[in-house]
């Protein structure tokens, strides 16, 4: 069994000089990120997989775990169809991953891993799931099935304050 974490960056600027992979975290996000390092840190992280844009980095270091990430371009602008593969090529050994990345693919998975057990949730994390927020999934078989229908289950969605 493993334990799937599927995180949205923190709070962010509007806009920055460099471009939208150049937004950096406002103090709330900084702040929303470290809240949540706490409770991830009692779920423990084996490994991350990081999207390259620099909220979503910040948002990786403020969670302050002490764990390795993979920072991964294809998390920024890949799709969700990418992120579940990469998710699904995690090396058995790991038993908690995090993912942290963007709206829409994190939302997209969620509630891809939703749906099977509760459409009418799947729907909810699908529309709102805003900055700062996480989903938490069992795993029940090898990461390959991750995203195969009844191989996860649902423990649920924290929100920032």
């Amino acid at each position: 069994m493993h334990t799937l974490i599927l995180m949205r960056h923190a709070k962010t600027e509007g806009s920055a000089s460099g471009g939208d992979r150049a937004r950096e975290l406002t103090a709330a996000g900084a702040r929303q990120a470290a809240e949540a390092g706490v409770a991830l840190g009692e779920l423990g992280v084996d490994a991350a997989l990081v999207s390259t844009a620099t909220r979503t980095r910040q948002t990786f270091a403020a969670l302050g775990l002490g764990v390795t990430s993979t920072e991964l371009d294809e998390l920024y602008d890949g799709g969700s169809e990418t992120a579940a593969r990469l998710i699904s090529a995690t090396d058995e050994s790991v038993g908690s991953l995090l993912v942290v990345g963007h709206a829409p693919t994190i939302p997209d998975l969620a509630a891809t891993l939703l749906f099977a057990t509760d459409p009418d949730q799947a729907r909810d994390v699908a529309s709102w799931f805003p900055t700062g927020s996480y989903a938490t999934f069992t795993v029940t078989g090898p990461w390959s099935q991750a995203f195969d229908t009844g191989k996860s289950d649902y423990r649920g969605t924290t929100r920032p304050r």
